[in-house]
């Protein structure tokens, strides 16, 4: 696959949207657009989007309380464990990114595509 002229190597590039911490989709992304967002180097990619606002709703936060827990926490393991997401039920995070993967399958599919990555079906 030919890589994004849009997107060219030594511009910032979150993670994949499909990779996963502590079994959610996106948060891994949210954490870098956010970190990026905090640096200046964001470029053309948007914190908070409404991915990140689906997402921080279920979380319980809003972007400028997930940004402040950006800037006080470096390391990426104690973020998520002050998020408190291995806290609720497996079922809950289970439900949640089942419905958000349905919710935003197209969207994820198209940005993977974007990014010069494999896409969802493969």
């Amino acid at each position: 696959m030919t890589p994004d002229p849009d997107f060219p190597p030594t511009q910032f590039s979150p993670r994949s949207g499909l990779f996963r911490i502590e079994g959610i989709p996106w948060l891994a992304r949210m954490i870098d657009k956010g970190r990026a967002s905090l640096s200046g180097t964001l470029g053309e990619y948007a914190y908070p989007c409404a991915m990140d606002d689906e997402l921080l709703k279920f979380l319980g936060l809003d972007s400028g309380v997930f940004l402040d827990l950006l800037r006080i926490t470096d390391d990426e393991q104690e973020l998520v464990s002050s998020l408190g997401i291995s806290l609720r039920p497996a079922a809950e995070r289970s439900i949640w990114s089942d419905v958000f993967m349905i919710r935003y399958a197209r969207l994820l599919e198209e940005l993977e595509r974007e990014e010069g990555r494999k896409g969802m079906e493969e």
